[in-house]
């Protein structure tokens, strides 16, 4: 995982990175080649026609369609742990070094990830994705320093509903609890939202080969695909070094768990290790930096 020069001039400046603190967001430049997403796509028809390079020890616990499945949005999530070819984009050195940098830390592992395919022209909102924040999801992380790598697959104009990120969100207080990922009504959490602060909504409308960053509080989502192709993207969730496993209780005053919970080695106190590089590959660290 070493960085070549031309892979190390695209790494976001100082500047960017004081961007992405401010905003909770990063754009990159064109950083996957044609070759690498084609081999990625591979995995991904693969995966989404029932093949599976590993089997997971838990059979339910994450959503993974599957052929027969209704014909709406595909969510198919750590497929990373199931398919060889997207284990292998993971580990493309510029995701985790990038990361890293926006981060401010030594080390990225991967955490999990979210693999969706919206078709085009669903009725009506069908292939919206409501407004949530990513760290809602994660309670049994310690760090709140975590992000996330959002991959289209083929150039995504904002009629195909790319994912979209509320300006400065991380910095909002109460959205701990932004679980609202299958709310399909926009305008209404939109509404409440406008009433805290101003809503500034910014699409990424990407180019093939370009990815965008988010941080863990950034509250996004995606409008619908009113065209007439199918938008697939990727999304790669990271850990920065600090995070670790801590018990957190949910309303009901129940232990929250994840679904990666279940096949990650055990700590001496029979915790779950965030560390165990099976389940959480190591995906950039800083001995891996340029010579």
């Amino acid at each position: 995982m070493i960085l070549t020069r031309e892979q190390e001039a695209l790494l976001p400046s100082r500047e960017d990175v004081a961007f992405y603190r401010e905003h909770g967001w990063y754009r990159s430049p064109r950083i996957l080649p044609d070759a690498v997403l084609d081999a990625a796509l591979i995995g991904v028809s693969r995966h989404f026609d029932g093949e599976r390079d590993w089997v997971l020890p838990p059979n339910s616990g994450f959503s993974d369609w599957k052929p027969g499945d209704p014909n709406t949005v595909r969510n198919a999530e750590v497929v990373a742990l199931q398919n060889q070819q997207l284990r292998e984009l993971i580990m493309h050195p510029l995701l985790g070094a990038i990361a890293a940098r926006l981060a401010g830390t030594h080390a990225i592992r991967y955490f999990a990830d979210s693999l969706v395919y919206k078709p085009g022209n669903l009725d009506g909102n069908e292939s919206v994705v409501g407004w949530h924040t990513d760290r809602s999801y994660w309670g049994t992380c310690s760090s709140d320093n975590m992000l996330t790598v959002w991959i289209p697959f083929q150039d995504c104009t904002e009629e195909m509903g790319p994912v979209l990120y509320v300006d400065r969100s991380h910095h909002w207080p109460g959205t701990a609890d932004m679980r609202t990922f299958n709310c399909r009504d926009l305008s209404e959490l939109e509404e409440r939202l406008s009433s805290e602060a101003p809503v500034v909504k910014v699409p990424m409308t990407l180019r093939r080969g370009e990815v965008s960053f988010h941080h863990c509080r950034t509250i996004h989502g995606s409008g619908p695909n009113r065209s007439d192709q199918p938008r697939i993207a990727y999304a790669i969730h990271m850990q920065d070094e600090a995070n670790r496993f801590r018990l957190f209780l949910n309303a009901k005053g129940e232990p929250w768990k994840i679904y990666n919970d279940d096949f990650a080695c055990k700590q001496k106190d029979g915790l779950p290790d965030y560390r165990d590089p099976q389940v959480f590959p190591q995906l950039w660290a800083e001995t891996d930096s340029p010579r």
